[in-house]
């Protein structure tokens, strides 16, 4: 009996290892009652994959959240800096061209400057730098560990990939998004401030009247923020699971969830300025 217990066993540990991982499970599910996978995520629209996240913020593991805030968010802190100084720079200095040629009078720059950075410019600079960084991050990540069988390593762990790796990155981006808009558009303000004060010797204080600037303007800044913090890594995260292929998905993947995550960040960015014009009748 022994002697035929040996082959047999050999067989099934061949057979097995033969298996594709998803059919593994499923002969699992067939086999222990109560396993069940989860949704097929990564074949799933951007609606399925954002029910998702909802259906899994209750499960997040503790200081998932924290951990990305600290990757992500503080992470692209200087970058986000940087280039918002230089982009305030650059729109000071060219206002102050334009406004020379027309009027010679260049009071109203800072005013104008600061509304434009408050409603808008502030939160979709940042969300198109985050859509670069982040969002790229998020897609090459996924798609990487979708083409290597991690995902299904996972799933055989009985974890969702969902509530392990999605759900936190989405989370964390809600939160240091905002927060990356406000330093952000700080440092833009400062930078524009010294270009104004170095090119056209505008005063400071002058610079910084804050006349144009009413609720409106703060609360249509603070929504784009936090939509553009969930649109950016919802759909870099959607492009990593849809992954196929080799490292060629997984750059192709990488490249679609940035053009689509700053497409998103653009059209989100017109429908909510509209959304505030026509609710509000803010002009």
């Amino acid at each position: 009996m022994s002697r035929e217990m040996g082959p047999l066993s050999t067989r099934e540990q061949i057979s097995r290892a033969s298996v594709p991982p998803r059919a593994e499970a499923t002969r699992l599910a067939e086999v222990v009652p109560g396993f069940v996978l989860p949704p097929d995520e990564e074949n799933a629209g951007v609606g399925r994959t954002l029910r998702a996240v909802f259906a899994a913020l209750r499960r997040l593991e503790k200081g998932s959240v924290a951990a990305q805030i600290d990757q992500q968010g503080i992470g692209s802190l200087p970058f986000v800096m940087v280039v918002l100084a230089f982009v305030g720079a650059i729109l000071v200095y060219q206002a102050g061209l334009q406004a020379l040629r027309v009027v010679p009078d260049t009071s109203t720059i800072g005013a104008s400057y600061l509304e434009i950075l408050t409603r808008d410019l502030a939160a979709t600079l940042t969300a198109l730098m985050l859509a670069t960084r982040v969002g790229a991050g998020i897609a090459a990540e996924l798609g990487g560990m979708k083409v290597t069988d991690q995902l299904d390593a996972l799933r055989l762990s009985n974890a969702d990939p969902v509530v392990t790796l999605v759900a936190p990155r989405i989370v964390a981006s809600l939160v240091y998004t905002p927060l990356l808009t406000v330093v952000g558009g700080a440092t833009a303000i400062g930078s524009g401030l010294l270009t104004g004060l170095w090119a056209f010797e505008i005063n400071p204080v002058t610079f910084l009247d804050p006349r144009f600037i009413d609720p409106i303007d703060i609360g249509m800044g603070l929504t784009k923020s936090v939509a553009f913090g969930l649109a950016v890594p919802l759909f870099s995260a959607h492009a990593g699971l849809q992954t196929k292929g080799g490292s060629q998905g997984v750059g192709d993947a990488t490249t679609r969830a940035v053009v689509s995550s700053s497409l998103a960040v653009i059209i989100l960015g017109f429908v909510i300025g509209a959304a505030f014009e026509i609710l509000t009748g803010h002009d």
